[in-house]
């Protein structure tokens, strides 16, 4: 590593978004190259795509008379995919995007340390914490900061190893130690209130607020957590899964001082999980239309400056309706990779045609 190390820092120096699409091209090049040896085969079926992201993007495809075939590497279809676009094969994973945009935020927006800094270079509003990694100085930030805390790790996403609701210094302990077993670098920071939003930018606009939500269940006053998770089970979207009862959830509650006995007060929600989604029993809901202009400016200024041409936003906020100057909410993740096709299967509100935006960029 020590020899060459010279040589890494050289092409670092030099790399910019032209060598790095000509690398691109030429390493895709050489992939799909293997299909001609039969061990890899090309999907030319757009059902088979490997998740609803390529789905989407796809089916807009086809409706536009675009060609597109995906890979098949031993068998498995693969999130590598290339477009015939002026009768030239374009070559991209997932997301379609013309080498012409600009791509440097790309190699560091997935880093939460590196986004918070960069949200706070921009004024834009994110959670109070850092990124660290020790101990003595995680429980520095849990000792300055308002109670509750969250620790997850620096890299990784979808929730993996995060720890949610923590008011002691024993639970900042474990969940430090759960976010390390995936990555030396741990953020701790103020857990913010309020349902997950996720806002999509492509191109220079804001196309979709999607409103994400952890199982939830609200009291009547004479039922305990036991039976509103029955009753909740019961009344489901026929698309959410249901809560299962696990020492995980059990564990979750207590954390807010609960358990499965304890009987909720009329209109006291909680979460039951710190994880998002349907497929956990959450919810999703398309909230473009009654979100305050303010949060989509800020989503906005947030894609503007960051000079990229697709990137999807996580933030936290009690009410999407209101002025989010008057709220406790933040900016928590940006995604180099967003799952566009959310906006286009919400549970609630007026679906988005993310992927109609995707491939307008090749309009210019």
């Amino acid at each position: 590593m020590v020899k060459t190390a010279p040589i890494s820092a050289f092409v670092q120096s030099r790399s910019n978004s032209h060598i790095d699409h000509l690398i691109h091209r030429v390493v895709m090049n050489i992939l799909w190259s293997f299909t001609k040896t039969g061990i890899w085969k090309i999907n030319r079926d757009h059902t088979k795509a490997p998740t609803e992201r390529s789905l989407v993007i796809w089916e807009e495809a086809l409706r536009r008379g675009i060609e597109m075939e995906g890979l098949i590497i031993y068998g498995k279809y693969v999130e590598h995919h290339r477009a015939k676009i002026n009768n030239k094969w374009h070559h991209f994973e997932s997301l379609p995007i013309p080498s012409r945009f600009a791509e440097d935020a790309y190699e560091w927006m997935d880093d939460k340390w590196e986004l918070k800094k960069f949200l706070l270079a921009h004024r834009i509003p994110t959670a109070y914490g850092a990124s660290v990694t020790n101990l003595e100085d995680a429980l520095k930030i849990f000792n300055k900061g308002r109670k509750p805390f969250i620790t997850k790790p620096q890299i990784g996403s979808r929730g993996r190893h995060t720890t949610t609701h923590i008011y002691t210094k024993e639970e900042l302990i474990h969940g430090f130690r759960v976010a390390k077993k995936l990555c030396r670098y741990v953020i701790v920071e103020e857990h913010l209130v309020g349902s997950v939003y996720r806002g999509t930018y492509i191109n220079g606009e804001v196309v979709g607020i999607l409103r994400g939500d952890p199982p939830r269940i609200t009291g009547d006053g004479t039922s305990t957590i036991k039976q509103l998770i029955s009753i909740k089970n019961k009344n489901r979207h026929p698309e959410v899964a249901k809560v299962r009862i696990t020492d995980h959830l059990k564990e979750f509650i207590k954390r807010q001082g609960l358990s499965l006995a304890t009987v909720l007060k009329k209109s006291q929600t909680i979460d039951l999980s710190e994880k998002i989604g349907t497929s956990y029993g959450g919810y999703r809901a398309e909230e473009i239309t009654i979100t305050h202009p303010k949060i989509i400016k800020y989503v906005k200024k947030a894609g503007d400056r960051m000079r990229v041409p697709i990137v999807g936003f996580d933030f936290i906020i009690e009410d999407i309706t209101k002025d989010p100057d008057t709220q406790k909410w933040g900016f928590i993740e940006a995604n180099s990779l967003p799952f566009i096709d959310l906006h286009h299967f919400p549970l609630e509100g007026e679906a988005v045609n993310a992927a109609a935006k995707v491939w307008d960029l090749w309009d210019n």
